[in-house]
C-alpha cells in the first residue's frame, strides 16, 4: 500500500517540477505583457507619458521612474521593435504610453529553443496582445 501511494505521489510531483520551454516562454510573455499594461494604466492615472523600458541583453524590464526591476529568464532571447525615438542605446529601449491610452507601439519577440511568442502593442489604442508564432 505504501509503495502505491509513493508511486502516485511521484507520478504527480515529478512532472510538476520539470519546466518545459513552452511554459517558461509563456510565463515570460505574460510578465512582459503585465508590465506593459501597468505602464499604460500609470500613464492614464498620472496623466503623463510613461514608458516600459526593456534591456534586451540583461533581460530586464522596468517602468520609467520606478526603482523596481523585473528579471526575465536568461535563457530567453529578446528582440525589441519600437519607435526610433524610444531607443535609448543598442539593445535598450522602451514602449511609451500616453494619458489617452495610446502608445508609440512596438513589438517584443521572445524566443526559447525554437519556440517564439510576440507581445504586440498597438500604437493607436495601446492594446497589448500576446501571440504565438506558428513558424
Amino acid at each position: 500500500m505504501t509503495l502505491a501511494i509513493i508511486a502516485v505521489l511521484l507520478a504527480v510531483a515529478v512532472p510538476a517540477l520539470i519546466t518545459t520551454p513552452g511554459v517558461e516562454l509563456r510565463a515570460a510573455a505574460h510578465t512582459l505583457a503585465t508590465g506593459l499594461r501597468q505602464a499604460r494604466l500609470e500613464a492614464q492615472r498620472r496623466q503623463q507619458p510613461v514608458a516600459l523600458q526593456l534591456d534586451v541583453e540583461a533581460r530586464t524590464l522596468q517602468l520609467e521612474a520606478d526603482p523596481r526591476v523585473r528579471q526575465l529568464p536568461q535563457a530567453i532571447e529578446l528582440e525589441l521593435t519600437t519607435a526610433e525615438q524610444e531607443m535609448l542605446a543598442p539593445g535598450r529601449g522602451g514602449i511609451r504610453f500616453y494619458p489617452d491610452g495610446s502608445s508609440t507601439g512596438g513589438r517584443v519577440t521572445l524566443s526559447l529553443e525554437g519556440l517564439q511568442m510576440r507581445v504586440d502593442v498597438e500604437w493607436l489604442t495601446g492594446r497589448v496582445r500576446i501571440t504565438e508564432d506558428d513558424s
